[in-house]
């Protein structure tokens, strides 16, 4: 390994270190904005009503905390050679870009109809909400492994299996639009319960992302330094 890599290497370890501090001081930030609502998860409406009201922007600053982990994420990610594809920058793109919307495109208050801005967070909502396991998922590599029993092999593990359980709740939370609940809570208690778990599942899917590639930097880091090339042949007078 040289001086190049080990640079190089540094500063994706560092990247990913920052992108985890963002990401807990947007964990912290979600259970700011609960507490400042009394509105404890999952809400009595949906998670986007916290960006309406006095403390709307406190739901700004949480979706742009995980933007710019997600982003640092993919940009440590994207300094490792085998995350650096377009399955892995398209999708997690979108996640990266739907979260940016939803900051600054607030929903309206329920239980008025939805205006454009709603449709849009909404949407916005929907895409991030489908995207993100998926980026996850080609990020940690479909079909890759890690050292049996690694915190990497563990971290990966916890990406997919939230990555999965995402997906299906938010099939659940898709369902409710066409009046099939299989919680029996009704249509907007269902919705609201379904579209927690999922964004939950989502922000436990990216710190595990978060551990799994900077287990995986530092194992590569802790590799011997390659020596010198020795050449036997050569004569001790050239």
């Amino acid at each position: 390994m040289d001086e190049t890599t080990g640079r190089r290497e540094t500063s994706t370890a560092r990247l990913l270190n920052l992108s985890l501090f963002v990401m807990i001081g947007g964990a912290i930030s979600v259970l700011v904005m609960q507490a400042v609502s009394q509105d404890w998860f999952p809400p009595e409406v949906s998670i986007s009503q916290y960006g309406v009201g006095d403390y709307g922007w406190m739901l700004t600053v949480t979706l742009l905390f995980l933007a710019v982990a997600s982003a640092l994420l993919l940009w440590g990610a994207d300094r490792q050679a085998s995350t650096r594809q377009w399955s892995v920058v398209l999708p997690w793109g979108i996640w990266i870009i739907a979260l940016t919307v939803m900051a600054f495109v607030p929903t309206n208050e329920w239980p008025e109809p939805l205006s454009l801005s709603g449709q849009i967070h909404q949407g916005a909502a929907i895409f991030g909400l489908f995207f993100a396991p998926m980026g996850a998922v080609f990020m940690v590599g479909v079909g890759r492994r890690d050292a049996q029993g690694s915190l990497a092999a563990r971290a990966r593990a916890a990406v997919i299996a939230c990555a999965c359980l995402s997906w299906l709740f938010l099939g659940l939370l898709l369902l409710t639009n066409i009046d099939i609940d299989i919680t029996g809570m009704g249509y907007k208690d269902a919705w609201s319960l379904h579209q927690t778990v999922a964004v939950v599942l989502d922000i436990v899917m990216v710190f595990a992302l978060i551990v799994c590639l900077r287990a995986r930097e530092r194992a590569v880091a802790s590799q011997p330094r390659q020596s010198e090339p020795a050449y036997p042949f050569r004569s001790a007078g050239r």
